[in-house]
């Protein structure tokens, strides 16, 4: 079949070449076809359906990027229906749980009995040696980062055999926020992060995994390392968003992540960093990316600094010397 599955590697990227699939290698009769080559490899033995019409004007595209000892797949999709059954289950070589971010569309998981709904930012966990059903059809397309989790990863965790799924595990208190902002972070990043990043974040998930299934006392983690953790992990990606802001501050970002000033500063220092030290790197990393970049070539380097969130052009020029031995305008000229 046309369209073979290829490598592809963002700019300047240090991580694994993501596997992909996508529809637009095809023409229009053999795109559902495709999509089940793709789907099934990245994601063992699963099966698309789709109705009449569905495949009349069906697209897709799925990346998957390995993760340590697992996986996550990237699909983007019409809307259509999953299923896994006990023919695919007694042909599987392993035994995994999915873990599925969905980013756009809504998907209803049906297995043993139980069914939940997963809407945009919801994480879900599914087993794969039981028969499900994964509905996606209730709205025009789909989005969704599954992880493929080893069966040992999980069970290694926890103190006791829990029974999984189909579990909301971001609607759980207090750590489900924390299981959602990981999952996002690292499926957005996967197809970027250096590989070892990647491998420590999917430990993370897995032991926020762990702590909503089985209880912190039940789980083989340290509960307060991986809480702990997570919390740094979301207050930088809080930071990174308003990196532009220049009223960004201590107290807010503390009070947003639900936790003392006190406390926060205790997990930047556990990486030998501060709160402002912190900012300023991201800042002056961002600052010196947008003086190389030649779509921005054209705007003056105040201009640049101010998005960076800077207030202070002399600062900004003094901390530029000192991270990057060079003033602004030096750096732009050395890329050019």
């Amino acid at each position: 079949m046309r369209g073979e599955m290829r490598p592809v590697r963002h700019r300047d990227v240090a991580g694994p070449a993501a596997r992909v699939w996508d529809t637009n290698d095809v023409g229009q009769d053999e795109a559902f076809s495709y999509y089940r080559e793709g789907i099934c490899a990245a994601f063992m033995d699963l099966v698309p359906e789709a109705g009449r019409s569905t495949q009349a004007r069906f697209s897709a595209r799925v990346e998957s990027v390995p993760l340590g000892n697992g996986a996550v797949n990237r699909v983007k999709a019409t809307s259509h229906q999953v299923l896994r059954t006990p023919h695919e289950i007694a042909a599987a070589p392993d035994e995994c749980f999915y873990l599925n971010y969905q980013t756009g569309g809504a998907c209803r998981i049906e297995q043993g009995g139980r069914a939940a709904t997963l809407n945009p930012g919801d994480v879900g966990l599914f087993d794969s040696t039981r028969p499900f059903v994964l509905e996606h059809r209730s709205r025009p397309t789909l989005a969704v980062h599954s992880f493929w989790v080893p069966r040992s990863a999980l069970a290694s965790r926890l103190r006791r055999d829990v029974e999984v799924g189909p579990a909301v595990l971001s609607h759980h208190g207090g750590i489900g926020k924390l299981v959602m902002e990981t999952a996002r972070v690292l499926g957005d990043g996967a197809v970027w992060m250096p590989s070892a990043t990647s491998a420590r974040l999917f430990d993370m998930l897995l032991d926020l995994t762990a702590m909503v299934l089985a209880g912190e006392e039940h789980a083989r983690v340290d509960a307060a390392q991986a809480r702990g953790d997570a919390i740094l992990l979301r207050l930088k990606s809080m930071i990174a968003r308003r990196l532009h802001d220049p009223q960004l501050n201590a107290a807010e970002c503390a009070s947003a992540a639900g936790i003392s000033q006190r406390y926060m500063q205790k997990l930047f220092a556990r990486q030998g960093q501060t709160f402002g030290g912190h900012v300023l790197q991201e800042r002056l990393l961002a600052a010196a990316a947008h003086l190389r970049e030649p779509a921005m070539a054209h705007l003056p380097i105040s201009t640049i600094a101010y998005d960076c969130g800077f207030r202070d052009l002399s600062h900004f020029g003094r901390a530029f010397r000192t991270r990057f031995d060079c003033t602004p305008g030096d750096w732009r000229r050395q890329g050019d």
